[in-house]
This record gives C-alpha cells, structure tokens and sequence, in this order.
C-alpha cells in the first residue's frame, strides 16, 4: 500500500484546516495516512478515522528520522513550513515532498503551492491540489468523530453542575501564548457575561487546563461565578461540550474553529486578523464581530448580537 506522510503545524485551528485535505487524500487515493503532529491534538486525528497511523512530533529531530525512514516508499505534504519539518522529510528519504514555496528551505520541495496570507484553509486546499487530490471540501465541518466516551463525560459533568446543554452558552476568552494580542480585556468578559446572566442566560468559560487561573479570574469578576469547564481528559472532551452547547462566544481561536467544527453556531470575535480567510466555516452560518482594534469592541457589541441572535431563534 501507498503511504502518504502529513507534517501539520501545532495549532489546533491549523490541524483543522488541514482536515479536509487529509480526508480527500485517504478518499482518492488509498493510500495509508500517517500524520507527523503534536501528541495532544493526535487523538482528532484518530478518531476522525483519517489518520491510519500516528507519529508524535519530538524533540529529537533524529529520533522523528529515525522513524520516518522505516516509512518506505512515502510521500510527503508539509502543511509545516518550519525548517525542521522540511529537514526532516528531506533527510528522512521521501522523494516527493510537497509544500509552500513560501516555507523557510523551499528548495528542499519538489513541488510547491502558492500561499496568500496566513495559513488556511484556502492556502490547505491549493497544497492539496498540487498533491494531486481533487475533491477537497471547502469546510472542516461533519469530519470530527466523537467518542461515546467523552459525549458520557460531558453529560455528567452538565448533570453534576445542573445546567441544560441547549440552553449554555460556551464563552471562550482566550489564545494560545502566542496569540494574547488577539483578547479582549478579562473585565469585558465578566461584564458580558453578568449581562447575559440578567437576561436569563446561562454562560460557562471554557478553555484549555493551562487556561484555568486566568478563567478563574474572570470568573471571580463575575457577580454570579460562572462554571468553568476544561478538558481534564484531552481535546475530544472539549469537541463534546463545544458539540453539545447551544452557542459559542469567543476570539479567533483553535476553540472557535473547534466550535464550528463541530457544528455549534459560532460567535467569532475578530481584530486585525481577516475572518474571510480565517472566520468559522462556513462563514454565513455564523456571526462575525469585527473592528480593526479590539478595545474598540463593546459589551454591548457582543451581548446584543447574542440576544438578537437567541430571539431570532425563538428562544
């Protein structure tokens, strides 16, 4: 059997705009699916059904050759523009290596894509097309496959904290390290959700574990501590609570496009960055909030958008 190596990027939204393309390559060609990625996003892989096999991202580059060389006859699609991963497709003897021309050692590729801006779907599409693969779908929606196992955890942890999934609101205040420039102030979040709260809504923060104190501290702004809920046991719990909530609030971020993925309506908060090439998807199923500043976004932006939206629906 063929085998085709992915090299992903470590950001949960850009594991999800490689989904289509990963899901078109098994579908065309048959091939096996191997997925060189970071050890805590693997499981959305595998439990999608399209990754046939794992290879965790070390810190080792020798040890990430060592295995890629008992993968015979493979090609490679780097998603990864990093000069490690081109390194490591280079050295580890795949022949056919495609990527961006815009990765740092394009010339070590034997074929590029055209990339326009930041990575994306879009940009994920054009690689795959130069991979050879045709049918590539233009959302990630309907490809994440939750387990019964974490849909049962999060149900009980709604029972334990008396809250109705269909009636909760996921308010997700943060970014990853790298990323702070994308979040609104923690008190604008506490005001918001004290606003909704008076309107009859009920809100949870939500988040990954290493978010907790800052979640906390929001919370305690709040005049009604909200719940908190982080994924204690992996990301599939939080594509379960995302899946089973009425509503998604929060920045442009891995959980919003881990929202949308899942096909929970998405309020997506947007600065500087372009939601036409980076917004929930589909875009028109969900509601943008934009300006160019994010200190310029208002409470009231937010919480009337929420509420006219939940009147729109009857509710």
């Amino acid at each position: 059997m063929d085998k085709i190596i992915f090299f992903h990027m470590n950001q949960l939204g850009d594991l999800l705009f490689s989904l289509p393309v990963i899901k078109a390559a098994k579908e065309e060609s048959g091939s096996e699916i191997i997925s060189v990625v970071k050890p805590s996003l693997a499981h959305i892989l595998i439990s999608s059904g399209l990754a046939d096999k794992i290879i965790p991202k070390e810190k080792s580059f020798f040890s990430l050759i060592k295995k890629l060389k008992k993968e015979k006859d493979a090609k490679g699609i780097l998603f990864s523009e990093s000069p490690s991963s081109v390194l490591a497709a280079y050295f580890s003897g795949i022949k056919e290596r495609t990527g961006f021309e815009s990765a740092s050692l394009s010339f070590l590729l034997t074929k590029k894509a055209k990339r326009n801006g930041v990575p994306s779907l879009a940009n994920n599409r054009e690689l795959g097309k130069t991979a050879g693969f045709k049918n590539i779908q233009n959302d990630y929606t309907g490809i994440i496959k939750i387990p019964q196992q974490n849909i049962k955890n999060v149900s009980k942890w709604f029972e334990e904290n008396n809250l109705i999934p269909s009636k909760t609101i996921a308010i997700s205040p943060g970014a990853s390290k790298k990323r702070k420039d994308k979040q609104l102030a923690p008190e604008k979040w506490a005001e918001i959700i004290d606003a909704l709260h008076d309107k009859g809504f009920s809100c949870v923060l939500s988040g990954a574990v290493w978010e907790k104190d800052d979640l906390n501290a929001i919370a305690r702004m709040c005049k009604n501590m909200p719940k908190l809920f982080t994924a204690d046991n992996g990301i599939l719990d939080s594509a379960a609570f995302l899946k089973a909530c009425k509503l998604f609030a929060g920045i442009d971020s891995g959980a919003m496009h881990l929202a949308a993925a899942v096909g929970t309506k998405c309020i997506g908060i947007f600065g500087r960055t372009d939601p036409l090439q980076i917004g929930p998807m589909p875009l028109e199923k969900h509601i943008i909030i934009k300006k160019d500043r994010l200190s310029d976004i208002t409470v009231l932006d937010i919480v009337n958008v929420i509420i006219k939206d939940r009147v729109k629906s009857g509710e």
